[in-house]
Parts: C-alpha cells; sequence; structure tokens
C-alpha cells in the first residue's frame, strides 16, 4: 500500500508540475503577448507655446474595460541614474547593477512640482482614474504648471544620495549633499507622464505602458507679441482691461508679424475709468471699453465709440461633479461641461447674502438641498460633501475655509458688474442679507436693494467680514483662487467641489470656465454662445454718449459690446503738433479691428453682426477728422477737466459725435445712459480721491489687540460646547458613520462664531 502511495504520489507531483508549467508562459510566450493599444489626444493649446495656467484636457482612447489611468510631471529628459543591488551567482557577494526600471525612475525624478502661478504644489490625481463606462475613453482635466519641483534626496542615484560611502555600499558620489530638483518653463520642456494599465484582449495578465508623449514647454502668463518689432515712435497707446489682451496680441501681429514691423498698438492693461481717464488726459490714444463713457471719471475729449466685438458678463462655474460612472460602476468624477442654469432670484441670491451657512441662510439658500436651483441642475444634485452627504451646500456653494466662501471675480470698476447688476436692479432678490459688523451694529446697506454697482468689491459693503464676492484684482489671481477646483484634486473634490466666479465670456473661455444658462424671458434658459450673443445684439441702440446699449429681446440677456473709443481730433504731441505717424497706426488699426480683424479674435469674443459691421465702419469713418487746435485744446483742458467748455456737463467737447449708429443724429432715437450712470456718479475714483486714500490708510495704526475681553468671556462658552460635540462625533467617527445632520450645522455655526469674534476692528482698519 505505502509503496502504491508512493507512486500516486509522484505521479500527481508530476502532474502538477506539467500543469504548472502550462499556466505560466515563457519569456518567449510573455514577449508576444498583445500590446496594450490606446491613443492619446490633448485639446486646449499649442503645448509648445504654452502659460502657466492654460487648460488642458488629456484623452486615452481604446483602452480594454475596467483600464485606469493616471499622470505625473516629469522632466523631458528623465534621468537615468540608479542603481539597486543584487547577489552575484559566481561570488554570491552583493553588488551594485544599474536599475533600469521605468517606474523606478518616474517615481524618483518626477513629481512634486511647485507651480507658480497658483503658488503651491501642482496636484495631479491622487488615484489611478477608471475608464468612463459611457465614453470608454479616460479624461484627465488639468493645466499647464509652470515652476521647479522640490529639491529632494534619491536615496539609489550616487550623485544625489544621502548615504556615506562604505565597503558594502562605494558608490556614493556627493559630498556637498546636493539634492535633485527639475523645472518645466521655457527652456525646460517637461511631459505629462502617463501610466496605463489594462489587460489586452487574450493576455492573461494586466499590462503597465508609460507615455511620455505629452512634452509641453510652459511660460509665464501674460500678453506676447510675437513677430513684430516692438514699439516705434508711431505706435499707439491703447489702455483696455485684460479680457481684451488676447484679442489686441491677435491684431497687433495680424498687422506687424508678416513684415516684422513695428507693433501697431501697446497695450497698456487698466480697469475701464483708468483707461478712459487715461484717454481723456492723452496719456492714451485709444481706451476699449463694454459699456461707453457710464465708467468715465471725466469727459472732455471728443471721441468716436467703434464697436469692434461682442462679449458678456457670465456667472461661471469651475469644478466637477460625480456625474460619471466607470466600467466598475463607480462614480466617476467629470469637470463640470454643461452649464447650470440659473434664474435671476438665483443670481442675486448668490451675489448678496453671503457666503456663510449655504446650507441655510447663506447664498440665499440657493445651494440647500431640495432648492430649486438644485432641482433644476441634475449636476449639482449629485454632489455630495467630501465625508457626508451633509456637506453637500458647502461643496456645490465652494465654502470649505474661512479663507475663501467660493465665489470670486476681478476687482475693479468694469462693464462685467455694471451689466449684472443693471439687470437685476429692481428685482426683490437682489437685496443685501443681515450683515453686522465687529460690534454687531448692522452695516450700512443691510437689507438694502443693491441697485446697479459697478465694481465687485462694492458687494460687500467696506466689511471684510461680508463675504458677497471675494474679489482679486488681476486675472491671475481670479485664476489662483479657483485653481483647486479647477484641478479638482483636493480632498475637498472628492464628491464633488464648486467655484463660481463673475467674469466676462471672453475669459472664461481661455480658462475653461463653464457659463450658466439664464432666462431667455420665455421660460426657458439661454446659455452664452455666438448665435446668443448675436441675436441680443440684434437690439442695439445708441445711448447718450454715443455708444451702443443693447436693451434686451431675444438672445443672451447680459451681452454687451466691445468698442474702441478713439478721438475724434488728431493725435497731437505735448506741444500740439500733429502725430501723422501715429494718426496713420491708428487708422491701420482700426480698419483691420472692423474688417479682417473679426475673424481673428481671442477665445470667447464674438465677430459683430452685419448692421454692428456697418456701424463700426462709420464711427471709423469720424476718428481723426476735427482739427489740431480742438484736440489742443482738449489736452489742455482735460488736465483740469470742468472749469471750461467740454467739461462734465458741458457736450461742447466731449459729447457723442452724431449721425448713425454713433451718435444722436435727427431721426435717430435716443437710449439715455440708464440707471447705470446716476448710480456711479460719485463712485468714479480720481487720482486725488486714490491719493487721499492712501494717505488715509497710511495714517490709521493698529492698536493691540481690541476686543480681548469678549473672547476671554467667550472662550469658556466655546470649550463647553465643543465637550458637548466631541464624545459624540468620536462615537460616530470611530464607528464609521457619518455624523447626524445637527452634529455637522451646530459645528458650523460654532466654528462660524470663533470667525467672528476673532474678526478684531482693528484689523479690520478701524480706530
Amino acid at each position: 500500500m505505502n509503496g502504491l502511495r508512493r507512486v500516486v504520489l509522484v505521479f500527481a507531483s508530476g502532474l502538477l508540475a506539467v500543469l504548472g508549467l502550462a499556466a505560466v508562459p515563457s519569456a518567449s510566450a510573455q514577449t508576444s503577448a498583445p500590446p496594450l493599444t490606446y491613443t492619446v489626444q490633448t485639446t486646449g493649446g499649442d503645448l509648445a507655446h504654452a502659460q502657466d495656467g492654460d487648460p488642458l484636457r488629456i484623452t486615452v482612447a481604446g483602452l480594454p474595460a475596467n483600464a485606469t489611468a493616471n499622470f505625473v510631471v516629469c522632466p523631458a529628459q528623465l534621468r537615468d541614474s540608479l542603481l539597486k543591488s543584487q547577489l552575484d551567482p559566481v561570488t554570491k557577494k552583493l553588488v551594485w547593477v544599474p536599475d533600469p526600471s521605468f517606474a523606478n525612475r518616474v517615481t524618483a525624478y518626477c513629481g512634486n512640482l511647485n507651480d507658480e502661478l497658483s503658488g503651491a504644489l501642482f496636484q495631479t490625481p491622487r488615484s489611478d482614474r477608471g475608464r468612463s463606462a459611457a465614453s470608454q475613453t479616460v479624461v484627465f482635466d488639468t493645466s499647464v504648471p509652470r515652476g521647479a519641483s522640490a529639491p529632494k534626496a534619491v536615496a539609489f542615484d550616487p550623485e544625489f544620495t544621502t548615504l556615506a560611502a562604505s565597503a558594502t555600499i562605494p558608490w556614493p558620489a556627493n559630498p556637498a549633499k546636493k539634492q535633485y530638483s527639475f523645472a518645466c518653463d521655457e527652456t525646460h520642456p517637461c511631459t505629462m507622464m502617463l501610466k496605463l494599465t489594462g489587460k489586452p484582449a487574450g493576455a492573461t495578465v494586466p499590462q503597465t505602458v508609460y507615455d511620455s508623449s505629452i512634452t509641453f514647454a510652459a511660460s509665464a502668463p501674460g500678453l506676447k507679441i510675437q513677430g513684430c518689432g516692438g514699439v516705434g515712435a508711431g505706435t499707439v497707446t491703447a489702455s483696455m482691461p485684460e479680457r481684451f489682451g488676447r484679442t489686441a496680441v491677435a491684431w497687433n501681429q495680424m498687422l506687424c508679424a508678416p513684415t516684422k514691423a513695428v507693433q501697431p498698438a501697446n497695450i497698456v492693461a487698466e480697469t475701464e475709468d483708468s483707461g478712459l481717464t487715461s484717454f481723456d488726459k492723452g496719456d492714451s490714444d485709444v481706451v476699449v471699453t463694454g459699456s461707453g463713457g457710464t465708467l468715465a471719471a471725466q469727459s472732455v475729449r471728443a471721441r468716436s465709440y467703434v464697436p469692434v466685438a461682442l462679449n458678456a458678463t457670465v456667472v461661471a462655474a469651475v469644478g466637477w461633479t460625480p456625474t460619471d460612472r466607470s466600467d466598475t460602476g463607480a462614480a466617476l468624477l467629470s469637470r463640470l461641461s454643461g452649464g447650470p442654469a440659473f434664474s435671476w432670484d438665483d443670481v442675486a441670491n448668490l451675489l448678496s447674502k453671503g457666503g456663510e451657512l449655504p446650507d441655510s441662510t447663506g447664498r440665499g439658500g440657493v445651494f440647500a438641498d431640495g432648492s430649486a436651483l438644485v432641482a433644476r441642475n441634475p449636476a449639482l444634485a449629485v454632489i455630495s460633501g467630501p465625508t457626508s452627504p451633509v456637506q453637500a451646500p458647502d461643496s456645490r456653494a465652494g465654502h470649505f475655509d474661512n479663507t475663501f466662501y467660493g465665489v470670486t471675480g476681478e476687482a475693479g470698476p468694469g462693464s462685467v458688474p455694471l451689466t449684472l447688476s443693471g439687470r437685476l436692479a429692481g428685482l426683490p432678490a437682489w437685496t443685501y442679507g443681515s450683515f453686522r459688523d465687529a460690534q454687531g451694529k448692522p452695516l450700512a446697506g443691510n437689507g438694502k436693494p443693491v441697485g446697479v454697482v459697478g465694481d465687485l468689491n462694492t458687494l460687500n459693503l467696506g466689511d471684510d467680514g461680508v463675504h458677497n464676492v471675494d474679489a482679486k484684482t488681476g486675472r491671475i489671481n481670479v485664476r489662483k483662487q479657483v485653481s483647486s477646483a479647477t484641478l479638482g484634486t483636493g480632498q475637498e473634490c472628492v464628491n464633488g467641489c464648486l467655484n463660481w466666479v463673475v467674469t466676462d465670456l471672453a475669459t472664461a473661455t481661455e480658462y475653461g470656465w463653464t457659463p450658466a444658462a439664464l432666462p431667455d424671458g420665455k421660460g426657458g434658459y439661454v446659455a452664452p454662445t455666438p448665435a446668443t450673443l448675436q441675436a441680443a445684439a440684434a437690439h442695439a441702440q445708441p445711448a447718450e454718449d454715443g455708444s451702443l446699449h443693447l436693451t434686451g429681446g431675444a438672445g443672451y440677456p447680459l451681452t454687451f459690446v466691445e468698442s474702441v473709443t478713439a478721438p475724434v481730433n488728431p493725435l497731437v504731441d505735448a506741444a500740439c503738433a500733429p502725430e501723422k505717424a501715429k494718426q496713420d497706426q491708428l487708422a491701420t488699426f482700426l480698419k483691420a479691428a472692423t474688417n479682417g480683424g473679426q475673424n481673428s479674435m481671442g477665445p470667447g469674443l464674438v465677430p459683430l453682426t452685419p448692421d454692428l459691421l456697418s456701424a463700426a465702419q462709420d464711427a471709423v469713418a469720424k476718428v481723426g477728422t476735427g482739427t489740431a487746435s480742438a484736440a489742443c485744446h482738449e489736452q489742455q483742458e482735460a488736465q483740469n477737466p470742468g472749469t471750461g467748455p467740454g467739461g462734465p456737463g458741458d457736450t461742447g467737447g466731449g459729447g457723442p459725435v452724431t449721425g448713425g449708429f454713433g451718435g444722436t443724429g435727427p431721426g435717430t432715437p435716443v437710449a439715455g445712459p440708464g440707471p447705470e450712470a446716476a448710480a456711479l456718479a460719485m463712485q468714479a475714483p480720481t487720482q486725488a480721491s486714490v491719493q487721499a486714500a492712501r494717505n488715509l490708510a497710511d495714517g490709521v495704526r493698529i492698536p493691540l489687540f481690541p476686543g480681548a475681553g469678549a473672547l476671554a468671556a467667550l472662550i469658556p462658552l466655546l470649550a463647553l460646547v465643543a465637550l458637548v460635540l466631541l464624545p459624540s462625533a468620536t462615537g460616530y467617527l470611530t464607528a464609521g458613520k457619518p455624523l447626524p445632520p445637527w452634529v455637522n450645522r451646530l459645528a458650523r455655526r460654532v466654528a462660524a462664531l470663533w470667525v467672528s469674534v476673532l474678526r478684531i476692528p482693528a484689523l479690520r482698519g478701524r480706530a
């Protein structure tokens, strides 16, 4: 029996060995396994000439079901200096040999890039992203970074190791303790290194491949006119808001790059009110504005408003929602692509009721569960908090901490807030919420109608405790503010996250933000598109100052006309001598803007309709038709406006040119400047008022920690509340259960109370 048992065991062992050989393919069989096939496509711009922060979409198609992907930033030339240890089969001793593992090289030499634009670590996905079951693609929505990686040691690279040489580790060659770092900029190209994992049809095990085909070279953000001869004696000085910069660059290059000539226009980025003042005083030859002269502090210089493009005010969403599903059925975050639909009350409440506690009164409750806005937009309804669905209103509103409350925009007077508030004025919802100062006193404007405002900062009632719109100076700072939601890789975006930007269509398009659709007046909603902007332009009427005012009707309701404001009288120098070279360049620039330039504009701007284009060409014909003596008089008068003919209130010098779309000729219907002019008449800053404000700020002295008594009195109360919260919260979290709604709400209110206590008057500029 024992002999038979041995025979059976030997036979079974042999059978298992044969089966094992059959199950494990040989090296030659493995190399002939089906390859992982795929395609990679990028959209969003020219990666060879990208700028820091440019939006970038990476689409990987053709992967098998259940495939995953991820990416990390690497230098284009990936270093290959790693070593590894292995046992010498002959000497039986440990030896060091080159490590050819590509995965190890990526781990050692990639990532940890500090992005200059955001001022923070460039975030890539925290985990591998699954393939979409619907599109059968893996999509990454990110941006182009620029900067340098954080210096670090590389343990098994002789030149960057911190190991000391020894008998068993003879290769370290870094006595100075150098650290490894790489740069990504114009002269140091980098790659978005893709890691793709999937099991091809016919394969028995998944394969992982690395793809380095996405190469980019990023410059600092800004306007760059390429291929021209720079600024010349005849170059026109053009003031304009930042939103028009890309278009001005395109028009310059269209005119001067083919012959390497000097550029026609030198771009000066200014807010519209400052640009209008620069134009009136002769510091600028032209100015771009979207609201005529409404924002002007003075109007001495005779001008012709030349329509050149259509733009629009938008409320743009930035962020991610779990609207997709992977092959496994798990929720998959996607960049919000279709614009949410907002009612006028939604917009009014968003911008007037404060950003704290969006689950109750904050933002007028528009982001609370079950609100009309959330019910109308499934992409908002599916968003929940990063750790609990109770946090969903915070995630929809973008309120994740007490440094930013989710809504931002560009600070300074401009056509964007002017157009928006002009449409909201008079609505019952366009009323300030209940706001109090640090002493508990109601703020001026508390509970009152908002009216028409020309600056988003006005919505905060001059108090840093009001967070209707946390506006930032310049578009770069606005982009920094929403950089986390743009990438969507932070912990707060686990189950969806959004920020909101009050901006213009050109800016939103350039940065990849998603504009909301607004009421069309017929029970539906209309998004800002070229067609809807041109439909709105059919209702253009001349305003009293000669600019064009869109009176409503069909199309997107917040459309406005971008105009180049040009002088009727000739350009003259300081000695009042005509500047013929400049005048010729101005004529060339305006002719291009109203002809071929209509097909060469920056992202988001829309060409004029045929009627507006005809009116624009008529307005161009009036430029420079006056006299040098009149220009000289304007130049002198503008330095001291209001003391003679042509000053504010006198149409003798600075009034509109009559006739056609651009003026108030006989038989032409006149649309007055509307409520905007009256609302802003006393708000336009002047050089003197700005200096006075600076002097006042310099004279403020901050006392040492006033309000400490109130803080001391409240600390025991806050501590008692914390003792109530902590046991309950700890018990739920230990059990792996979400906190009950009452705990979350009470915690947020305690945090808000703590912040209000710490809002010290001295830190808010109060004596």
